[in-house]
């Protein structure tokens, strides 16, 4: 892994972790709480600023941030009559619905981020598939274009990569159509036994060419060189269009996000192994190194989906957890008690160290130890 991978995953982090903390920090600020501390990362703290009655801290684990408010955590000093539990700035003594705002705010945020992103790649001209019901009549000079590869496939070990715009595919002296992606898929479908030659522009438009062999496994009953193949072209869009394919981006994430969490947790049901379908830091950053080869709208998308990621694990109603202080609040505005703060914070401790021990194990795995 690259100097500049780690480089670039470490500023997305600061990004997203910054971006979600100060949903918290600005939610406290608007219900009137007060804001003890702003963090980036966990202690031992490297380099802080105190400006007002916030303390803005840059910490030495880069692995999140928080935002410390006043009577959140039922500390010795709600015991004082001057106290938190006496004190309308408080976080406790705030309304159901301030709390829950501002518990929920950085979700709020990230998904925010990750919209304004779609939104902002949407402007001007963008790369769509002459299939889209929408816009795909209006496409202009549509290319072949590699959108997925597969895995140690032949395509993947040739340095075939998502992004790639086929020239040309020759095999036995015959050269496919590539006028559509039907066509150039029957073409390779008919010569899966005989070597292919083909000449493409890498995402970064470096001219290529590569000799492959279609291999068996990749998919059912034939042969296959691991490519998913689209015809895709520009489209100019409107500031209005724009808003609307960014809205609908987002949505389709968010959609497919919620459905690959809902085969993940249903995996675990059944007992089954979901470590191949998760991802930690190192895997991340890996992801992040390859990503920024195909530019930095690739680059962008990337930083959408996993600011998406972080506001759905985020609102899992488990301890540690936003969704897990979001349940409490709930909890205690039906019963219209407060959860004696001892066993949360059991709870809560109990969580972090889960949720440390599984980001342990993801590691290695990612690591490849």
């Amino acid at each position: 892994m690259s100097v500049s991978a780690i480089f670039l995953f470490i500023v997305i982090l600061i990004v997203l972790v910054i971006v979600h903390e100060f949903g918290h920090f600005i939610a406290a600020k608007l219900t009137g709480m007060r804001v003890d501390e702003f963090a980036f990362g966990f202690p031992p703290r490297l380099f802080g600023k105190k400006i007002g009655e916030t303390m803005y801290a840059f910490n030495a684990t880069p692995l999140g941030g928080y935002v410390s408010i006043w009577g959140e955590n039922g500390s010795d000093d709600d015991k004082k009559e001057d106290g938190a539990s006496h004190h309308p700035r408080a976080f406790g003594n705030k309304s159901t619905w301030a709390k829950f705002f501002v518990l929920s705010a950085g979700v709020i945020m990230n998904m925010v981020l990750a919209l304004i992103i779609f939104i902002g790649i949407s402007f001007g001209e963008v790369n769509i598939s002459v299939d889209d019901i929408e816009y795909g009549s209006r496409v202009k000079n549509p290319s072949l274009v590699v959108t997925e590869v597969s895995q140690e496939s032949p395509a993947y070990r040739a340095g075939i990569v998502p992004g790639s715009i086929l020239l040309s595919i020759v095999s036995q002296k015959k050269v496919a159509n590539i006028s559509s992606a039907t066509s150039a898929v029957a073409f390779i479908a008919a010569n899966q036994n005989a070597f292919f030659d083909i000449t493409f522009l890498s995402p970064d438009s470096i001219k290529k060419q590569v000799t492959v062999a279609a291999v068996y496994g990749i998919v059912p009953d034939k042969k296959a060189l691991g490519v998913s193949l689209d015809m895709v072209g520009n489209v100019k869009l409107t500031a209005g269009e724009a808003i609307l394919l960014g809205v609908e981006r987002t949505y389709k994430m968010t959609e497919l996000t919620l459905v690959g969490l809902t085969g993940v947790l249903t995996s675990l049901f059944k007992g089954e192994s979901v470590l191949e379908s998760l991802s930690g830091p190192v895997g991340i950053a890996k992801i992040v190194g390859e990503t920024s080869s195909y530019g930095y709208i690739a680059l962008l998308t990337l930083v959408a989906v996993l600011s998406i990621n972080l506001a759905i694990f985020n609102a899992l109603p488990l301890p540690a957890l936003d969704g897990g202080r979001i349940l409490v609040v709930l909890i205690e505005s039906v019963i219209r008690k407060k959860i004696p703060f001892v066993y949360y914070a059991w709870l809560n401790t109990i969580g972090f160290l889960s949720l440390l021990l599984l980001l342990i194990v993801v590691t290695i795995k990612d690591i490849g130890l």
